[in-house]
Order: structure tokens, then C-alpha cells, then sequence
């Protein structure tokens, strides 16, 4: 192939403006109150549309020299995962200064409004600060803050919190609210959110629709849409298959470990409950010891307090099931798991989905869910796996698997797999 001199490519960086305008057009700077998944979506279309761009440039008006197009393929694809990834790292250390973030005032003191505030600490991705609780009635309360923010009084201070910089008020609104309140902080505030519950509706991809008087809101069913699913699979195929590949080598390592260590099937295969209720079996690579379940019966009998984290979370941190020296490390790195990826090829699972579960556990749980479950092909990871993984407990792990069934896009998908990634690396909540 060919050398390509750098200065051909400096010769294309004024073009690089049109990523900055790109960018800032769909509203990426600062990107403040944007989601991980619509964050994600934004990036990949104008980075995409701006290499298109750079190649009708520099090869439909023909331009003086020959630009290799190997190397537009390439810088596509490492700035599609890079910039990204950038953008993580960079918001990771300006979340840690408090005068990045952008402050909000919180208008109301009820459930919602508390809600709010736990969500905004707990999404510093979203690079808000709840800076300030106004409370609809003028009369005194017994507290004065709330979730730890404090309370400066009654609707006659919002005003004064626009007046010191305040752009941003998340509103607890409900029927019982007088026009007033809203025309107010419509006037004073450059940006008014309204805090209202919709149950288990899904929230990604929500549309406002104007229906003259009325206001719409359009929820889009993505199970429903063939060109998803059509997408998600072929997403499956492609990065399973080569995740197989790639990963053959570990697995025979790991599968050599486990035979000399304890001896016995190297493999193992479970019966699961997949999409549309249909039956089939989920190969791991063996990490307990071959007397694993009388191993468990009598640690339990010998410490009755580690029956309660059993119950929990069908897992225990000091499991005595597990082979000795290798059978903790492909647990905590998930390398027990990557056999999975051949269930994915031949179409019972996904790369990502809520995780097939035994029977036992299944049970646990309402019969709606297990519905819901049901719609989806179960993944090798999920939104549980990368938020809270073995540290979570049994509502967590339905909120979690039901809001990625009502939320589900390609773009999730590809965000919870960057996520696992980070995740598997650390090892946190594997256990």
C-alpha cells in the first residue's frame, strides 16, 4: 500500500469544523440534562455524516491528490468508539468540579421532587446540581431541606434564584397547580422542566407532539419495529461471532485449568427460559467444584446468617462451591460466560437482554414480569449487569431488566455494550 504523506490529510483539518458545528447543532455542548443512550445516538450520526462530508470532498470533486480510503475507513471507525470515549473521560473529571455543572431549581417538596434530586446525584452524566428547593406553600415546614438540599422558602424566592443565575428549575407539577405558578417561572427561568410520572411507559425516544390545545406525547413500541430487531440481530452476529473468535483461546485455557484442577466435565449446560417462553440450554464453563450443591447445604447449615444474602441474591461473596484458585477468577472477569456466545449465533440469546434465569428464581418474581421478560431473547449482559451486578437486590434487578425492555434500541444496546466492557474490567459486583 502505498505512503500517504501527513500533509495530504492537514489539508482536509478545516474541515474539521464541520464535526464542531455538527456537534453543537444537535446540541452536544455542553450536553447538559442528555441521557447516555440519546448522547451516544447524536455522536455516532454527525460523526458518520462528517466523514461522508470529508469523502465527497476529497473524492467525488476530485481533489488534487488521492486520499487512501482505507484511512478514511479506518479513522471512521476508531472516531465512532474514540470520541465517545473521549467525551466519558472528559465528563468523568468535570463532573468532579462543582462549577461545571449546571444548577437547578427544584419547585415542590413531594415524592416527585425528591426523585428528582436523588437522580440528578446519582446521574452526574447529566451535569446538573440541584442547587436550591422553593416550596409551593408561603407556611413554615419542620424541615429545611430536602434530600440534603436546602429549602429557601416559598414561589416569591424563585425570581431571585433566576436573578443569580439560575437557568434551569425542575417543576413538580399536577392538576391542582394555578396558571400563575407556571407563566412565573416561564418568565424568569430560561428552561423549565416539568417532573411528572408515567409509570412503566418507556422514556427513550419520547416525541411531544403539538395537537393544537393539547399537548401529545408519543411513546414508540422500538420490540415492535422489524428494522430494530432486524438490526439487533445482525449487531449480534456480526460481534458475536467475532468475539468468538477472538475469545477461543481464552476459553481453551480456562477449560485446561478447570480439568486439571478439579477434574470432570469441563462444561456445563443449564436449562433457561427464553424468548416466547421457549426452553433451552446456556453452556458456562464449569466454575464450581463437582459436590458443589453439598458443599452449599452444609455451609449454610454452619452459618445461618449467609441464608439471608442466598435468598437475596441467589449468589454469596465467600461461595465454598467454587473451584479453588481459577474458579473465582472466571467469575469475576465473566470468562465462565463467553461459551454464551455461540448461543447467540445460533439465535436462543442476545449480547445484550434480561439475563435467562433459573426456574427457582423466575418464581420470584410477578407473573407480569416474567410476561415482559418473555418478549425479548435473554442476553449475556443487560442493564442489571453493568449498574448493579451482584450488589443489587431482587427490585432492583426487575426495575432494571423491566426499564431496558420499554426503553430497547440498537442505540441501548450498543451503550450497555460499551458499559460491560468497564464493567467485566473491574470486576465490581462479580462474585
Amino acid at each position: 500500500m502505498r505512503q500517504q504523506s501527513p500533509v495530504m490529510y492537514l489539508e482536509l483539518a478545516p474541515l474539521g469544523l464541520l464535526f464542531v458545528a455538527g456537534y453543537a447543532g444537535v446540541g452536544l455542548y455542553p450536553g447538559l440534562g442528555l441521557g447516555p443512550v440519546q448522547t451516544l445516538r447524536r455522536l455516532t450520526i454527525v460523526t458518520t455524516f462528517g466523514f461522508l462530508v470529508l469523502a465527497a470532498f476529497s473524492f467525488a470533486l476530485k481533489l488534487p491528490h488521492t486520499y487512501s480510503r482505507i484511512t478514511f475507513l479506518l479513522a471512521l471507525i476508531f472516531s465512532l468508539v474514540l470520541v465517545p470515549l473521549g467525551r466519558v473521560v472528559i465528563f468523568s473529571v468535570a463532573r468532579e468540579w462543582e462549577w461545571w455543572k449546571e444548577p437547578v431549581a427544584v419547585i415542590g417538596t413531594g415524592r416527585r421532587a425528591a426523585h428528582a434530586i436523588r437522580s440528578i446525584r446519582n446521574s452526574s452524566h447529566l451535569g446538573y446540581r440541584a442547587e436550591a428547593v422553593v416550596r409551593f406553600e408561603v407556611a413554615a415546614s419542620d424541615s429545611n431541606e430536602l434530600e440534603g438540599v436546602p429549602i429557601v422558602g416559598g414561589m416569591d424566592k424563585a425570581a431571585g434564584l433566576a436573578a443569580a443565575g439560575i437557568r434551569v428549575a425542575l417543576l413538580e407539577i399536577d392538576q391542582t397547580q394555578a396558571r400563575s405558578v407556571l407563566d412565573s417561572l416561564q418568565r424568569d427561568f430560561q428552561q423549565v422542566i416539568l417532573l411528572r410520572e408515567f409509570d412503566d411507559l418507556p422514556v427513550e425516544g419520547l416525541q411531544i407532539r403539538n395537537l393544537g390545545t393539547l399537548v401529545g406525547i408519543e411513546y414508540t413500541n422500538n420490540l415492535l419495529r422489524p428494522m430494530n430487531q432486524t438490526a439487533k440481530r445482525l449487531v449480534d452476529l456480526v460481534l458475536a461471532g467475532s468475539a468468538l473468535i477472538a475469545a477461543s483461546p481464552l476459553i481453551l485455557l480456562a477449560a485446561v485449568l478447570v480439568r486439571l484442577i478439579d477434574g470432570g466435565p469441563v462444561f456445563y449446560q443449564q436449562p433457561r427460559t427464553g424468548r416466547a417462553g421457549r426452553l433451552f440450554r446456556i453452556p458456562k464453563i464449569r466454575t464450581m467444584r463437582r459436590d458443589a450443591d453439598s458443599r452449599l447445604e452444609e455451609y449454610l447449615n454452619a452459618h445461618p446468617a449467609m441464608r439471608e444474602e442466598w435468598t437475596t441474591h441467589y449468589k454469596l461473596r465467600d461461595d465454598p462451591r467454587l473451584i479453588a484458585g481459577v474458579g473465582r477468577v472466571l467469575r469475576r472477569f465473566s470468562i465462565d460466560e463467553l461459551p454464551q456466545l455461540w448461543t447467540v449465533l445460533t439465535g436462543d440469546m442476545s449480547l445484550v437482554g434480561p439475563r435467562p434465569l433459573p426456574d427457582y428464581h423466575l418464581e420470584t418474581f410477578s407473573a407480569s414480569f416474567v410476561d415482559l421478560r418473555e418478549r425479548v431473547r435473554p442476553g449475556i449482559t443487560g442493564l442489571w449487569q453493568i449498574t448493579v451486578r451482584g450488589d443489587g437486590d431482587h427490585e432492583d434487578h426487575e426495575a432494571l431488566d423491566s426499564y431496558y425492555i420499554r426503553n430497547w434500541s440498537v442505540w441501548f444496546d450498543l451503550y450497555l455494550l460499551g458499559r460491560t466492557i468497564a464493567a467485566v474490567a473491574s470486576g465490581r459486583g462479580a462474585y
